[in-house]
C-alpha cells in the first residue's frame, strides 16, 4: 500500500505528466494530423502563443490570492477546457481550405490553457525542493512516454485522446479532494486578507531574480526564432528531434539544477549563460543535426536557470508564508514575457549578427544580476530568505512565525482538507477528542478518522511529533 506521501507523488506526476503530453502532441501535430501547422507562419504563431501565456499567467497572479477552492476548480476546469479546444482547432486548420488564421488562434488559446500547468506546478512546489525536482523531472519522462503512446493510435484516436488529456489532469487535480472532503462547505484556509493582498506580495516578490528570467529568455526566445527554430524548418525535421529534445532538456536542466542548488547556485549560471551564448553565436549550418544540438543546448541553458529560480522561488513559498500559486504565476509571466519579447526582437531585427549581438547583452545584464544576488554558498534550502533579509540592513528583523500561521503551512504542505485543518487547528492547542466533537459538531467516529487522516499525510504518529513538525517551520 502506497504512502500518502507516494500516492501523492504519483498523483501529481500523472497530472503534469498529461500535460506535458498535450503540449508535446500540439506542438508536433503533423505528425498525427497531417500537417496540423496548414500555412500558419510558426514564427507569428509562436509570438502570439508566448504573448497569451504571458497574460494569461499575469491574469492568475492577480487573482490568486481571491481564488477560494470552489472558484479555483472552476477557473482551472476552464483552462483545461481551452487547452482541449485548441487542440482541436489545431488539427482542423490542417485540412481542407481552413485558413491559416486557425492556427494561429490555436496558438493563441493554447498560451492561454498552457496557464492550467501552474496547478499541479503549484501541488509540486508546496512540498518542497526535493519533490519538486523529482515530481518534475518524472513528469517529463511519463509525460514523453504518453506522447509516444498517442502517436502509436490513428490520426482520429490521436486526436481524441489527447483532446481529453486537459480534462482527464483537471479530474485527477479537483474531482479526488472533493470526493474526499465532501460534507465540508469551507474552503481551504488563506492568508489574512491583508497579507494576501497583491500589492502587499508584489513586495515580497525577489524581482532581481524575475527580471535575470526574463532576460534569460528574452535571450533563449530570440536564439529559438532566429536561428535554431529555422534551421529545423529548412531541413524539414524538427518534429521529428522536437519531441524527445525538450523532455532530454528539461530532465537534464532539472536535475542539474537541484544539485546546483543544493550545493553551489552561482555555478549554474556559470554553465547555463554560456550554453545559451553558444547556441545564439554558432552558425546552424555548423550543426550536423540541422539545428537539433543547438536548440538542445539553449533549451538546457534556459531551462537551468528557470529551475534554479523555482527552487528558490519555493524558499519564499515556504519560508515568507507566500501564496504558492501567486508566485509561480509571477515567475511564469516574467519567463513568458521574456520570450515574447524576444522573439519579437528577432523578428523585427532579422539580421543574424544583431540578433546574436542582442542576445549576447541580454544574457550578460541577467549574469550581472544574478551574480550580485546573494545566493548562499552553504547549499542549504532557506538561503534566499536568510540571506535576501540579511542583505538589506534597514530591513527590520521578521518576527517567528505564529502557532496558527505554522498549521496553516502545515496543513498546505500536506494537502490536508478543510475539515482535517479544523480538527488539526484544535488538536494542537491541547483540546481533547471529545472538545472537538462538540466544537465541530461531529461524531467521535469522524474526530478520529480525521486524526487518522493527519496523522498518515504528515507522517506523525501523535500529538508530540505534530507539534516538533510544527516548530520545523519556526
Amino acid at each position: 500500500m502506497l504512502h500518502h506521501r507516494d500516492a501523492f507523488l504519483v498523483k501529481d506526476v500523472l497530472g503534469l505528466a498529461l500535460y506535458i503530453a498535450w503540449s508535446f502532441v500540439f506542438w508536433n501535430g503533423s505528425l498525427l494530423f497531417e500537417s496540423v501547422r496548414g500555412e500558419a507562419i510558426i514564427g507569428q504563431s509562436q509570438i502570439v502563443q508566448a504573448a497569451f501565456t504571458a497574460v494569461a499567467a499575469l491574469a492568475i497572479a492577480l487573482s490568486a490570492t481571491s481564488l477560494s477552492l470552489r472558484r479555483r476548480a472552476v477557473c482551472f476546469g476552464v483552462l483545461s477546457l481551452v487547452s482541449s479546444v485548441a487542440m482541436v482547432i489545431g488539427a482542423l486548420s490542417g485540412y481542407g481550405d481552413a485558413p491559416s488564421d486557425w492556427m494561429v488562434a490555436a496558438f493563441a488559446l493554447s498560451g492561454i490553457g498552457s496557464a492550467f500547468r501552474l496547478g499541479w506546478e503549484e501541488r509540486l512546489s508546496v512540498r518542497g525542493v526535493g519533490y519538486t525536482a523529482v515530481g518534475a523531472a518524472l513528469s517529463y519522462l511519463v509525460g514523453f512516454g504518453l506522447f509516444v503512446s498517442v502517436s502509436a493510435l490513428p490520426s482520429f484516436a490521436a486526436l481524441v485522446v489527447s483532446a481529453c488529456m486537459p480534462l482527464v489532469a483537471w479530474g485527477l487535480m479537483f474531482v479526488p479532494r472533493a470526493v474526499e472532503s465532501a460534507g465540508d462547505p469551507e474552503e481551504r484556509p488563506r492568508c489574512d486578507e491583508g497579507e494576501a493582498a497583491p500589492t502587499a506580495l508584489l513586495r515580497r516578490i525577489p524581482w532581481k531574480l524575475m527580471i535575470a528570467l526574463a532576460l534569460t529568455f528574452f535571450g533563449y526566445g530570440a536564439t529559438r526564432v532566429g536561428g535554431v527554430a529555422g534551421g529545423f524548418e529548412a531541413t524539414g525535421i524538427f518534429h521529428s528531434v522536437s519531441p524527445g529534445t525538450p523532455a532530454l532538456a528539461s530532465c537534464s536542466a532539472i536535475i542539474l539544477a537541484w544539485l546546483f542548488y543544493r550545493w553551489k547556485p552561482i555555478f549554474a549560471l556559470y554553465l547555463a549563460f554560456p550554453l545559451i551564448a553558444v547556441a545564439s553565436v554558432v552558425p546552424v549550418s555548423f550543426d550536423p543535426l540541422a539545428g537539433a544540438t543547438l536548440f538542445c543546448t539553449a533549451l538546457v541553458g534556459a531551462e537551468l536557470v528557470k529551475y534554479l529560480v523555482w527552487f528558490f522561488m519555493i524558499d519564499s513559498i515556504m519560508k515568507r508564508d507566500m501564496p504558492a500559486l501567486f508566485c509561480l504565476a509571477v515567475m511564469r509571466f516574467s519567463q513568458w514575457a521574456g520570450s515574447c519579447l524576444g522573439q519579437i526582437g528577432a523578428d523585427v531585427l532579422e539580421d543574424t549578427a544583431m540578433v546574436t549581438i542582442a542576445v549576447l547583452i541580454s544574457l550578460m545584464v541577467a549574469l550581472l544580476i544574478l551574480i550580485g544576488f546573494p545566493f548562499s554558498e552553504s547549499g542549504e534550502p532557506g538561503a534566499l530568505s536568510r540571506d535576501s533579509d540579511a542583505s538589506d540592513p534597514g530591513r527590520p528583523e521578521e518576527a517567528p512565525l505564529s502557532f496558527e500561521r505554522r498549521v496553516r503551512l502545515l496543513s498546505e504542505r500536506h494537502r490536508l482538507s478543510p475539515r482535517e485543518y479544523e480538527v488539526l487547528s484544535i488538536w494542537v492547542t491541547g483540546h481533547t477528542a471529545g472538545y472537538i466533537e462538540e466544537k465541530l459538531v461531529i461524531s467521535k467516529s469522524t474526530v478520529k478518522t480525521h486524526l487518522n487522516h493527519i496523522y498518515s499525510k504528515t507522517g506523525t504518529t501523535n500529538r508530540d511529533e505534530l507539534l516538533r513538525a510544527l516548530e520545523d517551520f519556526g
